[in-house]
Order: structure tokens, then sequence, then C-alpha cells
């Protein structure tokens, strides 16, 4: 074991013992850094680093807002090519179900729906922390606040010089943002926001591609396969403005226009192909300078009036996308007999990205009404239609060229009723447009942007209380066509998906001092299409799985003196790992367990922060794919002090 290893162990057992033995001057426990018990449900949330629910920005019922084009910015329609970080980003939330009940347009595929910083007071916040495989980093992040409360500025930088993958693949970044809010008079509100995220030296991790219906051998964790030339490196920037102004009584006005850009100054993929001899073959994809910019916003006004019993809000909404990309142009490096067992020696060849790259463009368009009323605190009723206008060109750097479109009508329509004893049943029917994402590695025709499609969606749910508990559950049904790769490896729309399941979140504190947050997802995913009946591909689609549920606590009574206790149980049943049903990845499940706690030091505020992430270092396997494989992480440790001015 090496100095560095024992200092680093040293470290994290020092960190503990703080947390658990420090003198608890004068400590609250402060619920905005605590994830457990700042959310309100188990469909998912994320607060700075850490977040708990069954589904996130990438998967919600089996399909990914973030790929959908689903993502709010403060309710906001906007489109990033590289995400927010969290110097802007106070939180995520994922809105479905009755969560979506007032919404425009609720997306069929779920809403990601994220959160500008907003300080309550002049001060600031610094972070010093290692993450897991002993990553070190800091934060730093600042409020100011007028004294008349007009104004305000939240900014913040962070630095992370040297953070460890888990199977090799190292990388250094940093990020810097800030939220001005101007309030202009009592009825109109100014928000604005730049942030800067840079990544470079990150060594790409492969994937592991097994040799036939099968899965992996078991994957050393201690094996480095990355190679200090097939890196990639990224630089994103997001800047946008809103306005919130009411303009009369009762009419409101909101817009949202934002930029996001990513560039890649260089790229990498890499997949190894392996089989049961533990022999692999190494594919490296070395990709130029790509880019990926878009335009993104929304626009609406809304009429609201009050008629004895009853509220009326009529809006009209606009929402716009210009989105261009120039990508492709890779260089192919096929290395034979890669060690699976152990880390390869293998010099980067000589390359020239000589070939043309793609160019793509895409314009889109909806304009929509909608009308929603309120009578009595009892009846929430909701109806909306929209006219979209799509459009994609495409240009090969081979030559040639395509361009498609379209211009659906969508809608969408919402009832929900509270009875006298607190429940609450909803129904709702949605249809959209949303993204398909693209074609992966494995494909032929990798990189390909699929056209945006229609996806369908109705439900029926209910909240109620149990106790000091509340449940919260929907039965849904939502479909879209389904893309997957055909025989001959072009990736491309197979047929059509449908997701129907059942979901339910109990949520709480039981007891004084104890927050529970359960969840569970019983999915039944059927794809369907001429190549399901000619025996092509499967019924059961690719990368999902029937049952995922997860519970978190957080533990702190009185007696424990400031101290507090998480932990998170998540559960995944086996998930189908290729298109023709012939592999699963196997069920696994996933503990982590934390300590928090809130001490005064020489009259300064000092949150300090302990967690181990796969507590029983459990192995499992993630599908990337069809046929894709990534293990599972295994047991770290991360900690966190956080000082307060």
């Amino acid at each position: 074991m090496s100095p560095f290893t024992i200092s680093a162990a040293a470290l994290s057992l020092s960190a503990v013992a703080l947390l658990v033995c420090a003198p608890l001057a004068a400590a609250q426990d402060n619920a905005g850094d605590n994830v457990v018990r700042t959310a309100t449900d188990a469909f998912g949330l994320r607060v700075g680093t850490e977040s708990i629910g069954l589904y996130d920005a990438g998967n919600v019922r089996g399909f990914s807002p973030d790929s959908a084009g689903n993502v709010r910015l403060e309710g906001l329609y906007i489109s990033q090519q590289g995400s927010l970080s969290d110097r802007v980003v106070e939180a995520t939330s994922i809105r479905v179900g009755l969560n979506t009940v007032g919404l425009l347009f609720p997306a069929p595929s779920g809403i990601a729906d994220l959160s500008l910083r907003k300080p309550a007071e002049t001060g600031a916040d610094l972070v010093l922390g290692i993450d897991p495989r002993t990553s070190p980093y800091m934060q730093l992040d600042t409020g100011y606040v007028a004294a008349d409360g007009r104004f305000s500025l939240a900014a913040g930088v962070a630095a992370h010089p040297d953070q460890n993958g888990a199977f090799g693949g190292d990388q250094r970044f940093w990020s810097a943002g800030f939220v001005p809010r101007w309030q202009v008079s009592d009825a109109v509100v100014l928000t604005g926001f730049a942030d800067w995220d840079r990544m470079k030296d990150g060594e790409v991790v492969p994937s592991y591609l097994p040799d036939g219906p099968t899965l992996p051998p078991r994957i050393d964790r201690d094996v480095d396969h990355s190679l200090a030339w097939a890196d990639w490196a990224y630089e994103v920037e997001n800047q946008g403005i809103i306005l919130d102004a009411g303009l009369a009584e009762g009419l409101v006005a909101r817009a949202g226009l934002f930029r996001s850009v990513q560039r890649l100054p260089y790229d990498a993929f890499a997949l190894l192909s392996v089989n049961p001899a533990r022999q692999g073959e190494m594919l490296h994809v070395l990709l130029p300078a790509t880019r990926y910019a878009a335009l993104s916003g929304e626009a609406s006004l809304a009429y609201q009036w009050l008629s004895d019993r009853v509220g009326h809000t009529v809006s009209v909404v606009g929402r716009g996308l210009s989105k261009n990309s120039r990508k492709g142009g890779e260089v192919e490096i096929v290395f034979g007999d890669w060690p699976m067992d152990r880390p390869p020696a293998a010099r980067r060849p000589a390359i020239a990205f000589d070939q043309p790259q793609d160019r793509d463009r895409v314009r889109q368009y909806t304009v929509g009404l909608a009308y929603n009323l309120s009578w009595d605190g009892r009846l929430d009723l909701g109806a909306g239609v929209q006219k979209a206008d799509y459009s994609k060109t495409t240009r090969p750097g081979a030559g040639g060229g395509a361009r498609g479109s379209s211009a659906p009508w969508l809608y969408n329509a919402v009832a929900a009723w509270r009875f006298d004893n607190g429940l609450v049943t909803y129904a709702s029917y949605s249809r959209g447009l949303e993204e398909s994402g693209s074609a992966p590695i494995i494909a032929v025709n990798r990189n390909t942007v699929l056209p945006a499609v229609q996806t369908t969606q109705r439900e029926l749910g209910l909240r109620l209380g149990v106790g000091p508990l509340t449940l919260t559950s929907s039965a849904f049904d939502v479909r879209r066509p389904y893309d997957g790769m055909d025989a001959d490896g072009v990736y491309g729309f197979l047929g059509s998906v449908r997701h129907r399941g059942v979901e339910a979140s109990l949520s709480g504190e039981p007891v004084p001092g104890l927050s529970l947050v359960l969840g569970a997802v019983l999915l039944d995913p059927v794809v369907s299409g001429p190549d399901v009946r000619n025996g092509v591909i499967g019924r059961r689609p690719v990368g999902q799985t029937r049952l995922q549920w997860q519970g978190s606590v957080d533990y702190a009574p009185d007696f424990l003196d400031g101290l507090s206790v998480d932990m998170t149980v998540d559960h995944r049943a086996r998930t189908t790992a290729r298109g023709d049903n012939l592999a699963d990845a196997p069920a696994y499940t996933l503990v982590d367990l934390g300590l928090r706690r809130e001490i005064m030091v020489w009259d300064r505020e000092i949150g300090l922060r302990a967690q181990v992430q796969n507590l029983f270092d459990a192995y499992g396997l993630h599908v990337e794919g069809d046929g894709e494989y990534e293990p599972l992480s295994g047991r770290a440790w991360r900690v966190a002090a956080t000082v307060r001015f």
C-alpha cells in the first residue's frame, strides 16, 4: 500500500471521528443540503452532488427526458447541448404524475425541471472534499442580497484537479457561473445566468462487448484499460435570461431565451470485445473537434380571472429551437490480443483526421393554447393544443444531403379531484414531439441523430395521506417508435415500444427526526412491429428492467446531539441486454451509508459529510447498448467539509 493510500484512509477515518465526536456548540440541520429531507416524493431529486429517487434526467419510466428534449429551466423550455453546472443550478426535480398538474404542455416522457440558485442572504459556502478514489475538489459558492431585497447575485467556482474514475480514466475539470436577479419593479423580475464548464485529459474507459449472446467474463475492477493518448475534452457554455412580468390585473407574461454550446476539442470512444477465455480485442474511435450549439426559448402570456368559485386561466405559448452540429470524421484503431487481466501497453499510431465532417441542422417551432380551470379547491381541469413545425437537414461530409420535416398537432388534457378525506385522484393524456437521440458507437451509422418522433402517454393516479406519510401512485402507458440496431448493424426505427407500468412513492416523517422516502416502479416494456414478428429482434427493449425500488432514510433525533445518519438501498431487477433478448444483465442491490453533522467552531458554522457508496461492494453490470456493458463501481468513500461565512 502506498503512503498516499494510507494517508487518504487515515483522513477518511479522521473525518468520521470528527463527525461523531466533535462537540456541538450550536447547530441546526440544513435541510436544503439534505436531499432525503428535502424530497417530497421518490420520483427523483438532485440537490448539489447528491440525488435520490427512482428517476433522473436520463431515465423516467424507461425513457430519457434529457435525450427527448424534455428539460425545463424554471419551468421554461431549454435545449442543453452541455449540462448546466451546479454553480448555477440549485436542484433538479423530476416532474411526473400529479407533479405535472398545472404545467403548460406536460411531456409524455416526463420532465426534468432545473431551478437556478437564489441566495436567501449575503454569505458564502466553501466546500473542501475528497470524492471517491481519492479525488480532491474545492467549491466556493457565494451570495449577495441587496439591503432593499431588489437585487441578488449567486456566483461560484469549482475545481477538480484530479478526478479519478472507477476503472481508470482520470480527468481534470473546473466550472464557474453566476445568477443575477433584479426586481425592476413590484411586477417585473429579470433573471440572468452565465455558466462555463471545462474538462480536459479525460481518459476514455471501454465498454465491454461479449462474443455472442453471453455476459462478459467477470471484470477486474483494479485493471485500468484506459490509455493516456485515447482521451477526450469538452468546453461547455450556457447563458440565458428570464423575464417575469405582471402586465395588468390577471395578465402575466413569462419569457426565456437560452444559448447552449458544447465544443469537444478532441474526443474518443473505446469498445473491448471479449470472449469466455478472457481474450479481448480493443477498438478505439478517435474524433476531431466537434461542436454542438442551440438557441432555444419560450414565451407565454397568461390571463387569469375568477368567476364565483371558479378560477380560469388561458395561456398562449410559443417555443422555439435552432440547433446546429458539426461532427464525424472519426478514425478507427483496432488492436488485437488485448489483455483483459492487466493494463495494456499500446502506443498511439500516426493518424490524420482528413475526412470531411457531417453537419446537421434542426429547427423546431411550437405554438400552443392552454386552458385551466380550478373549482372550489376540489376540481382541476386542464387542456392544451399545440401546432409543431419540425425540420431537420443533414449534410454528410461525403456529399449529398437530406431534409425531413413534420408538422403534427399535439394535445394534452388532465383532470384532478380532491376529496374531503384528503384523497386526490387524477387522469391525464398527452401527446408530444420528442427527440430520439443518436446511434451508438457499435452501430454502422454511429452518431447519426434520429428525427423527432410523436410520443403518447395515458395515466391514472392518486395521492393520499397515510398517517404522517404521503402515498402517491400512478398507472401509466407510454408509447413511441422504437429505435435500435437491425441485423445489419444499422441504427434506426425498428417498430414501436409500449411502456406500461405502476409506480408508487411513500414519503414523510413517521416519527420525529426520521425522514423516509420509499419508491418502486413495476414496468412491462414491450416492442412490436414486423422485426419482432419475423424474429429479428425480441419483445423486450434493450436496457429495460421490470422492477426497480429504492428506499432512503435520514435519522436525526435530538439525543444524537446534531448528528444525522442516512442510508439508501437501491435495487434493480435483471435488465434486457440484447435486442434479440438472448441475454440479461443480472439484478443487483446497492447500499450507501452516510453521516452528516453541523458544528460551530470559533463562531463559524461548519457542515461535515461522510459517505460510503456501494457499502457491500456489490458487483453488477450496466447495459450501455445492444450487447454492450459497463461494470458497476465498487465500494468507495467520500468526505467533505462546508464552511459557511
